[in-house]
């Protein structure tokens, strides 16, 4: 179904994410006067306090797979050093 609403769309291509390619935001109705030069301060601030929540979590995931090849690795050796006794 199609509403015929009229919204003002801030689209943002290429955001500091890993995960998104683009991101929309609406401007609510009661704001359509409001300087663009805000309205962009206001999506760069939104932006940046999701970006680092993404990069956390891609820590998270480096980090479990080094802990996973180090384990791999140890046990790798320690099961060659047996198998030559």
């Amino acid at each position: 179904m199609i509403k015929g609403v009229n919204k003002k769309v801030l689209e943002i291509n290429q955001p500091q994410s890993i995960y998104f390619e683009k991101a929309v935001l609406y401007l609510k109705p009661n704001m359509s006067c409001v300087p663009e030069k805000l309205v962009r301060q206001e999506a760069d601030e939104l932006m940046r306090s999701i970006s680092p929540k993404s990069h956390k979590c891609v820590l998270y995931v480096k980090l479990l797979i080094a802990i996973a090849i180090a384990f791999s690795a140890v046990s790798l050796t320690l099961l060659l050093i047996i198998t030559k006794f």
